[in-house]
């Protein structure tokens, strides 16, 4: 259970950062994927309302990313803004931004990690990264893997300033409703058209309920739904593997969020698809969408014997193939095998 069972769907980011900002006072946070009118934009006012003392916010664009800093700035001028360029489409890429951190000197820590960053496309075409790893999966969950790996120095540089209070440093993973939509596909996880093991299938019933019907070939949808599968399942291997060093993980469904890309982007989609997506739950403005992951970054009393899972600001229940420990191992050693092979790493 969380420490305030009442907040729900309709509880903002700014409410539940006021509410534990003895938690985030003078943290340092770092938010993938924050740009103006976004869920990441929601999560570093928020951690700067509550008392971030560093916030890393990162972006590809680098007009945009200057943009939302200049703005943050302004409207947070005690918090200390550090803008980083992060291109989550090519692995070496996010090598060379997460070396830039981990030599900077006045950054000896960080504390807190969401891994909010990611793209939807709704797309009959495959494309892949500049690594040949089909989009999702390369960029909303290898890079972050990779990321996290990388920066592993930092948050552990954290437990020592945290030592009195286990679980303070935490990695928190964005992930969706979606992952009532595919499991990870292990016999194709690339999407390359090789035949799937049976409880590999995406989940055709629900994907009808929102407007998709069963088809054969690619779809951007259940490549998106299998890639917020894995950060689920990323959170959970995390929690084994660190938690008892004292850094704790868990993966959030932020809701329907109207964020300006959502609100630019529905209107382009068939409208048996748009009305499908709006019916599956109450949408949410992005203060809204930003809090449950304030929930599971700041809650003193969430510790992953508690769940791993959480949506509108509690622990909720995840499909099965989402929260299954072999699974979870098995993707690790996926991806340390992908990075070995594109790597070297």
């Amino acid at each position: 259970m969380t420490s305030y069972p009442s907040y729900n769907n309709e509880t903002s980011g700014l409410e539940v950062a006021r509410t534990f900002s003895a938690q985030a006072n003078g943290k340092t946070v770092l938010i993938t994927g924050v740009s103006p009118g976004g869920i990441g934009d929601a999560l570093a006012r928020a951690f700067a309302y509550g008392g971030a003392s560093i916030i890393i916010i990162t972006g590809r664009n680098d007009e945009r990313l200057a943009e939302e800093t200049a703005s943050l700035r302004t409207t947070y001028p005690s918090t200390s803004f550090r803008p980083l360029k992060l291109s989550l489409d090519s692995l070496e890429a996010t090598s060379a931004s997460a070396n830039e951190l981990i030599g900077d000197d006045s950054i000896p820590q960080i504390d807190i990690i969401i891994a909010n960053a990611g793209f939807h496309s709704f797309a009959t075409q495959r494309t892949v990264t500049a690594d040949g790893l089909e989009s999702h999966f390369g960029a909303n969950y290898l890079a972050h893997f990779y990321l996290i790996s990388l920066l592993l120095p930092k948050l552990r540089a954290s437990i020592k300033s945290n030592a009195s209070t286990p679980g303070a440093t935490r990695i928190i993973t964005m992930s969706s409703m979606a992952t009532h939509v595919s499991p990870i596909r292990f016999s194709d996880w690339n999407f390359e058209g090789k035949p799937l093991a049976e409880n590999e299938n995406p989940n055709w019933a629900f994907l009808k309920n929102i407007g998709i019907d069963e088809h054969e070939g690619y779809d951007g949808n259940v490549a998106y739904a299998q890639s917020k599968t894995a950060k689920v399942l990323l959170a959970l291997e995390l929690s084994k593997r660190l938690s008892s060093e004292g850094i704790f993980s868990f993966a959030v469904n932020p809701g329907v969020v109207m964020s300006t890309a959502a609100i630019n982007n529905l209107p382009k989609l068939p409208e048996k698809l748009r009305e499908g997506l709006l019916s599956v739950s109450a949408t949410k403005n992005i203060d809204q969408g930003c809090a449950t992951a304030i929930v599971a970054a700041l809650d003193p009393k969430l510790t992953p014997g508690a769940g791993i899972f959480l949506a509108d600001c509690q622990f909720a229940e995840a499909p099965s193939w989402a929260t299954h420990a072999e699974s979870a191992e098995r993707l690790w050693e996926l991806s340390e095998g992908l990075l070995k092979e594109k790597l070297g790493a």
